[in-house]
């Protein structure tokens, strides 16, 4: 039985939702994985585990930027990678490292079942 996500299991975020500014130096980059919505993503390790990094590359991606910011940070939900924070110099997303590829590009992992809706 698959289970669709509805817009009203997505809760906003609630105050002191553990999202913070991340000194990018304290992030180590292990290995380009391939690109998202915008720029580069990167496999990392800030604070002992593993993360994805998403960089912009110019200025035009900014606000695509922002928007997946704002979104990533209003949502707290086990079927969403979980947003740490962000860095601003170089700009960039600091997010749970989720294996198995994209599914935008139709990557699913072994087992799940897919709705074709």
């Amino acid at each position: 039985m698959s289970q669709t996500l509805q817009s009203s299991d997505m809760l906003e975020t609630p105050p002191g939702y553990p999202f913070e500014e991340i000194i990018y130096e304290d992030i180590e980059v292990e290995e380009v994985v391939g690109r998202g919505a915008f720029g580069v993503v990167c496999k990392a390790k800030w604070k002992g585990k593993d993360v994805a990094i998403k960089t912009i590359e110019s200025e035009s991606e900014r606000k695509a930027f922002i928007v997946e910011l704002r979104q990533l940070s209003r949502v707290n939900h086990p079927n969403i990678v979980k947003l740490y924070g962000s860095c601003k110099s170089p700009v960039c997303l600091v997010m749970e490292y989720a294996e198995g590829g994209s599914l935008y590009n139709g990557d699913v992992p072994r087992g799940w079942p897919i709705s074709m809706a």
